[in-house]
């Protein structure tokens, strides 16, 4: 279990606009009594706890992620700030930036635990409950597994829309909040890459579609046992498609012939993108099961 440094810290970014100095989030971390913080997620070479710092005397309770700086590759990431800490907090500001909820990023700071440097990323802890724990409770009533299922399908197509693409847009990383006027909150942010919209690429090139993050969320939870009946995946579509057609189909009764023939010509092609995606994937048996352990509040990555 890699348990967070307390010493030798170092602040190598901080949220400049959260009002505290860098030395304040060191002297938070290390006086964190880690035996008692909350342990949310142990894999090899990486932990997440939930903790309360206490900030210029502001007690808070954060999300720390951390990753051994011990191998060549890291240390040069490190230098290069590319590792996991760096390339979430960017794509955290891109969600920011387009008005999509995250866990905000508050520190990047490194110190030393047993003689290993250790990379910790601290960020806010979000309240609620992940999508994939929601779809595997049987006791949601039907009625609102069905508006839920609308609203991820929405807030897809609008990340989509926004030219965002998530390669890990699975349910364990998407937050339900407890209150209902609260959006959907992505707290992982690694996956994220910016497409072009138009040539549905990435900047490596890669050609991606919007079926491929619905599918992403349908493949973890058959991963994990928990199946995800049809209907709630026409609702998916359906939100996703009353996001798409706001720019591409002039608004008439969906009675209407032509939008009737749009809408099934868009959920074919959802259906059998997801049907196509989950065969090329094999396999979906997660190596650590999310559903198998502790809270999932807090980011979980492949």
């Amino acid at each position: 279990m890699l348990v967070p440094p307390t010493e030798g810290l170092k602040v190598a970014k901080y949220a400049s606009g959260a009002g505290y100095a860098p030395d304040q989030w060191a002297r938070a971390l290390a006086g964190v009594d880690w035996e008692q913080a909350e342990l949310l997620s142990d894999k090899p070479g990486s932990s997440v706890w939930r903790a309360e710092l206490v900030v210029q005397k502001r007690p808070m309770t954060l999300v720390i992620k951390c990753e051994p700086i011990d191998s060549f590759k890291r240390k040069v990431q490190k230098v290069l700030h590319t590792t996991h800490a760096y390339r979430h907090w960017r794509g955290a500001e891109l969600l920011m930036k387009h008005g999509f909820r995250t866990a905000e990023p508050k520190a990047v700071v490194y110190g030393r635990r047993d003689g290993v440097e250790v990379e910790c990323f601290v960020m806010e802890s979000v309240q609620g409950r992940s999508l994939l724990e929601f779809v595997a409770d049987s006791r949601v009533p039907v009625r609102e597994q069905h508006v839920l299922a609308s609203r991820v399908g929405a807030w897809t197509a609008k990340l989509w829309e926004k030219g965002i693409y998530n390669r890990d847009h699975k349910g364990s990383n998407i937050i339900v909040p407890d209150d209902p006027n609260i959006d959907l909150t992505l707290v992982d942010c690694i996956g994220l890459r910016v497409h072009d919209w138009l040539r549905r690429k990435t900047d490596s090139g890669q050609v991606v579609f919007l079926e491929e993050m619905l599918a992403k969320i349908i493949i973890e939870a058959l991963g994990c046992s928990v199946h995800i009946r049809a209907s709630l995946l026409m609702r998916a579509c359906h939100g996703a498609y009353d996001v798409v057609r706001r720019g591409t189909i002039p608004k008439r009764s969906s009675r209407e012939p032509k939008v009737r023939r749009a809408w099934r010509k868009f959920r074919d092609s959802i259906f059998d993108g997801i049907g196509w995606i989950i065969v090329v994937d094999g396999d979906p048996t997660p190596e650590h099961n999310p559903l198998g352990g502790a809270s999932i509040t807090s980011p979980e990555r492949e």
